[in-house]
């Protein structure tokens, strides 16, 4: 799989793994972590999000399930 999740520090995707939301985002700097904020409130453009192959992508690197 090619992607730029190799770039993601050990901690951040531990974290992430774990479902720590909290962890990864204070990972983030102020711009990226304002833009999840701006995303994950609202719901169309998470639906959006969540249904791309990008996000499929990152669930399985991730080690989640994906049924969409």
């Amino acid at each position: 799989m090619n992607n730029n999740f190799d770039k993601i520090d050990k901690q951040t995707l531990d974290a992430a793994r774990r479902g720590d939301t909290n962890a990864v985002l204070k990972n983030l700097n102020e711009s990226d972590r304002k833009k999840i904020e701006e995303v994950l409130a609202d719901q169309d453009k998470l639906k959006q999000i969540l249904n791309s192959d990008t996000a499929k992508n990152l669930m399985k690197f991730l080690g989640g399930k994906h049924n969409g």
